[in-house]
């Protein structure tokens, strides 16, 4: 990187004053003049020439201590541009790592949850052959206090509990984004809204807004997880 001028050039106060000084006198100048004649409406003119001329003098002076402030200025953003981004990267990085970590402690718990209502079906369904086979035996209050356990288990929720990630000052939103599958299957219009050509950020408005239900020819909706931390 190319170290510029971090020190703006000055302007002189004494050549500012009588600059300031001139102005002055050239505004007093022009708020007593007055054109009556023809006379008078060429000392105007030749008022507006000095005017001018003073005016180019004024940015002609002032126009090198811009760009030399300007330069200054780029040049402090450039330097804190140096230390901001890789801080931005290291930020970015960490929260897609825990936004990851997130993704796999949910799938982790509909694995789970899975599992549960699995383990839980066999287990009725055991029950119930059990309580078949009671009755068929004459075992009738075995058979019923069976079918009774059978019931309690068929109508409860699996006990699933996973240690959901937490922190303070971190908060999380489920993002609800679209990828293409096939363009060509992708049609013109969705719910008012026309996607053609095919516009990924008016199909990711859709999928936020019906929070990943809307169905789209040709596109496949997935969610995905925001995290932002507070300093």
């Amino acid at each position: 990187m190319q170290e510029v001028n971090a020190m703006p050039v000055q302007a002189e106060p004494t050549i500012e004053n009588e600059q300031k000084s001139s102005v002055v006198k050239i505004y007093e100048q022009a708020q007593m003049l007055t054109i009556n004649t023809a006379q008078d409406y060429d000392g105007a003119a030749e008022f507006t020439k000095q005017v001018k001329a003073l005016s180019k003098r004024i940015k002609d002076y002032w126009e090198p201590l811009k760009k030399s402030a300007r330069a200054s200025w780029q040049s402090l953003v450039d330097r804190e541009k140096e230390l901001l981004t890789p801080l931005e990267k290291a930020e970015a990085e960490v929260k897609t790592k825990m936004a990851a970590y997130q993704r796999k402690v949910q799938e982790e718990e509909r694995a789970a949850r899975l599992l549960a209502e699995k383990l839980k079906k066999e287990e009725a369904e055991r029950l119930l052959a059990e309580a078949t086979k009671a009755a068929e035996e004459g075992r009738e209050m075995e058979s019923e206090i069976l079918l009774a356990q059978a019931e309690i288990i068929e109508t409860s929720q699996p006990a699933v509990q996973m240690q959901a990630p937490k922190a303070t000052g971190v908060s999380t939103r489920t993002m609800y984004r679209a990828r293409i599958i096939d363009e060509s299957k992708v049609p013109v219009e969705v719910a008012g809204v026309v996607i053609r050509p095919v516009d990924l950020a008016a199909i990711n408005k859709l999928a936020q807004a019906s929070k990943g239900k809307i169905q789209i020819p040709g596109i496949e909706i997935y969610e995905e997880q925001s995290v932002a931390v507070r300093a």
